[in-house]
């Protein structure tokens, strides 16, 4: 099992844990971290842990496309401009799909502002909250993203490659 759990039928997310499955191939995915002030919204993923929100890129589009369908698909909302955050190819961030398949994840992390509106969770959330930095403890956060979110909250670093 996952350190931060895994629902039937969803990913199981490995970092850093010597556990973790061999990948076959990379995975080339977004992630975005949407600010309210210096608040970000996370995800509770119905898979595990609290996680920014993204995925994978299809082919045919381009990083930007993707970050914006993810959020799109996710929180059926839109964002302005989108900040890049760096490129996390850490080769421990792994992640087992439910078919069985194990990928090595290589995340482009991007930030946005949140402009105004609801959002609407999509079957794949359990929730979704704002947190300042000092509310997020590490152990309850999907471990493919626990290197990044530290990185959210220090724009000055961007963009950075891990």
């Amino acid at each position: 099992m996952a350190e931060a759990g895994r629902a039937r039928g969803m990913s199981e997310l490995f970092y850093n844990n010597p556990a973790a499955p061999l990948p076959e191939k990379l995975h080339l995915g977004v992630a975005i971290g949407i600010f309210r002030g210096k608040s970000l919204l996370l995800d509770h993923r119905r898979d595990g842990g609290w996680a920014l929100f993204g995925g994978a890129m299809e082919v045919g589009e381009s990083l930007e496309e993707c970050a914006r369908r993810e959020l799109d698909e996710e929180l059926r909302i839109r964002v302005g401009l989108l900040k890049l955050v760096g490129v996390f190819s850490e080769p421990s961030r792994i992640i087992r799909h439910a078919d069985g398949t194990v990928v090595q994840s290589v995340t482009v992390a991007f930030s946005a502002a949140w402009e105004k509106g609801d959002f609407a969770l999509s079957s794949e959330s359990r929730d979704a909250q704002w947190f300042s930095a000092a509310e997020i403890d590490p152990d309850s956060v999907a471990p493919t993203h626990r290197m990044i979110i530290p990185c959210l909250f220090d724009p000055a670093a961007w963009p950075m490659i891990r």
